[in-house]
């Protein structure tokens, strides 16, 4: 072997034999893995506490609707603006809350007798409404509160867009039969 090849044996085994830096190494490739699994799981638990805040948000209205005998406009809009304030601190933009009273006629019929809407659509007075099996019998009511709400992440816009949830929930009116409608 020359002395040539003998010296630069000698340099590969001291540059590669050396194990001082390794953990830095180490750190320098795992650091974007934490950071990413990190932020992945503030995603995750942003995204559940939404969901959570929104089946609150539907629950509420609901109930608020079923307590009452007769709902007027500014009742409804301070239930809306209720709505808004549960599902703080995320933007109500995406908030899409629809309630309605479902009545069944003497064949057990369910149609809408009266629909609101806060960033959607109402449904039409006699629209029929299919509710599920039991709810109602003839000559009842059910109050029906639809909620939808769009998370998007400030990370996961530019990933994967929003995720939309949505519930609903039925309650028979408390203090009447069916509950009015005015103003």
């Amino acid at each position: 072997m020359t002395r040539f090849s003998t010296n630069i044996v000698a340099a590969w085994r001291a540059l590669f034999g050396r194990t001082d830096g390794t953990s830095s190494v180490e750190f320098a490739l795992l650091l974007p893995v934490m950071i990413s699994i990190y932020f992945g799981a503030v995603e995750i638990s942003n995204a559940l506490i939404a969901d959570r805040k929104l089946n609150k948000t539907g629950s509420a209205v609901a109930d608020l609707v079923a307590q009452a005998v007769v709902i007027d406009d500014d009742l409804m809009a301070d239930i809306f603006e209720a709505s808004t304030a549960i599902m703080e601190p995320f933007g109500a933009g995406t908030l899409t809350v629809v309630v309605a009273s479902v009545v069944a006629d003497e064949n057990n019929d369910t149609t809408v007798d009266w629909s609101d809407a806060y960033n959607g659509t109402a449904y039409s007075e006699g629209a029929a409404y299919v509710l599920p099996p039991g709810l109602t019998s003839a000559g009842t009511s059910v109050i029906v509160a639809e909620a939808q709400y769009t998370y998007t992440s400030p990370i996961g816009e530019y990933l994967t867009g929003g995720l939309t949830f949505s519930n609903r929930y039925f309650l028979r009116p408390r203090r009447t039969s069916a509950v009015g409608r005015s103003g």
